[in-house]
């Protein structure tokens, strides 16, 4: 288990694929970071759209088996993985039922930036994030996410956590 500082930045990207999740990951993880701090979440559909792990094979992509083991977040119908799924489940566990747009709202994204992502993930996109160590790499991170070959809708988020279990 890993502390997430008391004032820790999401970064966040939205894609629609698993070529550009998996490329998203990796130019996080050239920023400094593993594949333990990228977190990723989708709608179930989407899960079994671009994350498939046929039975009983190995999965060849590198989220594969944490995106195949997540969990469907009950009553808001998202797939959560990574360090994200603490925070949404706190807010679930607080009754929070405003859907990912209230979530979002409540790890200090923007208004117009969590509809606009809760909207991508409805329509099939992936939302990639990561909660940056600091200013520097919050820079950093929104450098590496922003792709003109994508519609890249990536803000700095000032989150008020105390601790994420990594999954």
């Amino acid at each position: 288990m890993k502390e997430v500082s008391s004032m820790a930045k999401l970064v966040n990207g939205l894609v629609q694929t698993r070529d550009e999740a998996e490329a998203a990951a990796e130019r996080i993880i050239d920023c400094g970071y593993t594949r333990q701090d990228i977190s990723m979440l989708m709608t179930d559909a989407t899960r079994h759209r671009c994350f498939a792990i046929p039975d009983g094979s190995t999965p060849t992509h590198t989220f594969g088996a944490a995106i195949a083991m997540s969990v469907v977040v009950p009553g808001l119908g998202f797939v959560v993985a990574g360090p994200l799924a603490a925070a949404v489940a706190t807010a679930v566990g607080s009754g929070m039922t405003g859907g990912l747009r209230e979530i979002l709202l409540s790890l200090s994204v923007p208004k117009h930036w969590a509809e606009r992502y809760e909207a991508g993930v409805r329509r099939g996109g992936i939302l990639v994030s990561v909660f940056a160590r600091n200013d520097r790499d919050a820079e950093l991170l929104n450098l590496a996410l922003d792709d003109l070959e994508r519609s890249s809708i990536r803000p700095i988020s000032h989150v008020r956590q105390v601790q994420t279990m990594y999954i």
